[in-house]
């Protein structure tokens, strides 16, 4: 029997380096785990994020989707796919299109048509309107916001070595996203009836970046097929720190469910 594939969907200002030990964990149930980085990110100890910013401001979120669609259908077998952040919503915008084996959504991003206007989301997404507007890069916020609005539960000094390595994100593809009626080529509309696989759901209750009614409004949204898990105390960043053996745990646990992992 094949080993089961599953693909890593980072989320703003990320790339695929940053999953770390959350990979490894996934490699421990016996998952085959590609950790691809989105087209013009990287980190800076790698990559000069000055040039990237100048590519990456105007990408759409289908191109992205589009990326990940090529990684996929390299795959030996149809994919569970996970998505952190903004990496939920190409998670459910990538299912909608290629055949997978389930998806994972940790505090995915607003779809079309969401309600987000919740205070913490607009006390740290409100100051970057007009560079969604724009369509100009979208620089990492300083690190005071990150421990203050981001990963507000987290040790501050695991915080700083996250911070350090974020790059810039497409302004263009957050218009898209929260300012979806702006956009007539509608690329965050997530059609549930085009994802027919098993799908989890994980919110933080202390998640003042995505704020945790997203996370039930998508799992609403997906329908039957969709479980939801609100883990308590928990802030936006759940794949590391203290909260991280909790979201594997879930994620095992709703593997075997479906039969997606080895039997232990």
């Amino acid at each position: 029997m094949a080993q089961q594939d599953i693909i890593l969907i980072h989320g703003t200002w990320g790339s695929g380096e940053g999953w770390g030990p959350f990979a490894d964990e996934l490699r421990g149930l016996g998952l085959r785990v590609h950790t691809p980085t989105l087209r013009h990110h990287g980190t800076p100890q790698t990559h000069d994020v000055w040039d990237l910013a100048q590519k990456v401001r105007a990408l759409s979120l289908t191109d992205y989707v589009d990326d990940l669609q090529r990684e996929v259908e390299q795959m030996e077998t149809a994919p569970i796919i996970l998505g952190h952040s903004l990496g939920g919503l190409l998670a459910q915008l990538l299912a909608a299109r290629v055949p997978n084996a389930g998806v994972v959504l940790l505090s995915p991003a607003p779809s079309r048509g969401m309600f987000a206007l919740y205070p913490s989301m607009l006390r740290l997404w409100g100051p970057h309107a007009f560079t969604w507007l724009l369509s100009r890069p979208m620089w990492p916020v300083s690190l005071e916001t990150f421990d203050r609005r981001i990963a507000n539960v987290h040790d501050r000094q695991d915080n700083a070595q996250r911070h350090r390595a974020h790059c810039a994100e497409s302004g263009r593809a957050y218009r898209e996203m929260s300012l979806w009626f702006l956009d007539r080529a509608r690329a965050s509309a997530v059609d549930p009836a085009d994802i027919q696989s098993p799908v989890l759901v994980v919110g933080g209750t202390e998640d003042r970046c995505v704020a945790p009614g997203i996370a039930k409004a998508t799992a609403r949204r997906l329908g039957d097929g969709a479980q939801l898990r609100m883990m308590r105390g928990a802030d936006h960043e759940m794949a590391s720190g203290e909260h991280m053996p909790e979201t594997v745990r879930l994620i095992e646990q709703w593997a075997r469910e479906h039969r997606l992992v080895p039997s232990s």
